[in-house]
């Protein structure tokens, strides 16, 4: 693997590794700060202390950067770093940063030191004064702000070396401004570009690369850019005033969260999920985890779904006739009228309407495929006394 130039620089200088066993504090929020660390072996917990509790911020690992930001910025430690084990860390000096960013152009140096100081108040003020607009929706348009200042301010002479240059900023350099800066996933920056898109205050374009929309790029216009900021956060104080909350656009929560805010129960958001009755983007996996997840599955894992096995008893609606055999279905549906039938196809999901079909006439079953009825709930009272009937029959089929 090739190392990167900071590596490469680190390695050359010769810094002392410093060692740390797990638990051990590196340094505190509101400490002077002088040196940053590249993790060599080992994990750090960033975090901070919120209402007397520790809140762990971010767990890094082998080859990740921390405390560089205060140091660029000549700020103090804005959180505390710990190590979440033994871990080995290479010290950055100020010297060896500004050697790296020497490297690159002097725009994106200034850029990248004005981000940082920028990027820095608005994390304080997002512990520190709760009564001040905060968040990650204002920290993200904190740095759009001043990168696309910097984007409007490209000297002509750069502005032909620039590919699309008249389209706008790209979406693409954004995303890397902002990874280099703090920690968001690539979807929490897609989400707070639409949501300033859906509040009008930006324009999002995409041009298709080599006429494939799957690899087309988007571009980021402000026609205002002055007052991009100071209108998000006019915004924001209004919907504050009023009550709401913005930020809950840029948060996400797991199943059982929403199982809990929906007052139901996990299975059931499993079910909808299972039916395809949820948005594919409601969904993402953290990459790292899953693909680390998955490495050591067998191939197999992969390529069939093994459906659990219910005894009867554990069996309540048309969501469970997927577990009763054909035989013992398609005789318990033989006396079934077609209304009767149609009222549990409709409230089934994709393999529960194959094993209605497999289990009916034919006749009946393309009527059902040529003319659907319309979609119900598998809790709507005629579905489920139409699901008891059926049940009924087949527990009296079994002697039970």
């Amino acid at each position: 693997m090739a190392k990167s130039p900071l590596m490469s620089m680190t390695t050359k200088t010769s810094p002392t590794i410093r060692n740390y066993h797990k638990g051990k504090i590196i340094f505190h929020e509101g400490q002077e700060s002088n040196v940053a660390y590249m993790i060599k072996s080992g994990s750090v917990n960033i975090f901070k202390n919120i209402n007397n509790k520790k809140t762990i911020l971010m767990t890094l690992q082998r080859g990740d950067i921390f405390g560089e930001m205060a140091l660029l910025a000549n700020e103090r430690r804005t959180a505390n770093a710990e190590a979440a084990a033994y871990c080995e860390l290479v010290p950055l000096t100020t010297d060896i940063l500004n050697r790296f960013l020497d490297a690159s152009p002097v725009t994106v140096k200034k850029m990248v030191e004005l981000l940082a100081e920028r990027v820095l108040r608005v994390d304080n003020n997002a512990v520190t004064n709760c009564s001040e607009l905060s968040g990650p929706l204002i920290s993200l348009a904190t740095i759009l702000d001043l990168a696309y200042k910097d984007y409007i301010y490209t000297p002509r002479v750069e502005k032909f070396k620039i590919e699309n240059y008249d389209l706008g900023l790209s979406v693409t350099t954004f995303t890397e401004i902002v990874k280099g800066l703090a920690v968001f996933s690539t979807i929490e920056i897609d989400t707070f570009l639409q949501t300033v898109f859906n509040f009008r205050l930006i324009d999002l374009k995409s041009i298709k690369k080599d006429g494939k929309s799957a690899f087309a790029e988007r571009y980021i216009k402000i026609e205002d850019y002055l007052e991009f900021l100071p209108s998000l956060k006019r915004l924001c104080a209004e919907v504050q005033e009023l009550g709401s909350e913005l930020e809950l656009k840029m948060n996400f929560i797991s199943f059982s969260d929403l199982a809990k805010r929906t007052g139901c129960k996990d299975d059931f958001i499993y079910n909808k999920v299972m039916k395809a009755e949820f948005p594919e983007n409601l969904f993402f996996f953290n990459q790292a985890k899953a693909l680390d997840w998955s490495k050591d599955k067998e191939p197999s894992f992969f390529k069939k779904f093994k459906l659990p096995k219910k005894s009867l008893n554990d069996i309540h609606n048309v969501d469970d006739f997927v577990f009763i055999d054909n035989p013992t279905l398609q005789a318990a549906l033989k006396d079934f009228n077609y209304h009767k039938i149609s009222v549990l196809y409709s409230a089934a999901d994709g393999r529960n309407k194959k094993k209605i079909l497999y289990n009916i006439t034919r006749k009946i079953a393309r009527i059902l495929t040529d003319e659907p009825p319309q979609v119900r709930e598998a809790d709507d009272i005629e579905v489920l006394e139409c699901s008891d009937e059926i049940l009924d029959i087949v527990k009296k089929m079994k002697g039970l």
